[in-house]
């Protein structure tokens, strides 16, 4: 993931990051101090999805390569895929998706 700095003539600097979903990939603006979660960085639209869909996301690469759209009442979970067409798989394993459940979704 690429992560470019500019210099303003704030005191604050500011970055530029690309998004982390394949389909997406717009350029925005980061805060320094953020630091990428379990899906990189990803542009506000691309965030506001994980709210309605499931997550699709390369477990090598870490790319977001889909969403899924879920039902209002649905648990959002992440699916995972061992490799995928941006680094060493091909269209058909993404294909093959297994859900990643997290420790506190079982609480």
């Amino acid at each position: 993931m690429r992560v470019k700095i500019i210099a303003t003539n704030y005191t604050v600097k500011w970055h530029f990051a690309k998004c982390n979903n394949s389909k997406c990939n717009a350029i925005f603006l980061v805060n320094p101090e953020e630091t990428p979660g379990d899906l990189g960085f990803i542009c506000p639209e691309c965030s506001a999805k994980t709210t309605t869909s499931h997550v699709v996301q390369c477990s090598s690469c870490k790319t977001i390569l889909n969403f899924v759209r879920a039902t209002p009442n649905e648990e959002k979970v992440v699916f995972s895929v061992p490799k995928c067409s941006h680094c060493v798989g091909t269209l058909e394993d993404e294909w093959e998706i297994e859900p990643l459940y997290q420790p506190d979704s079982y609480i």
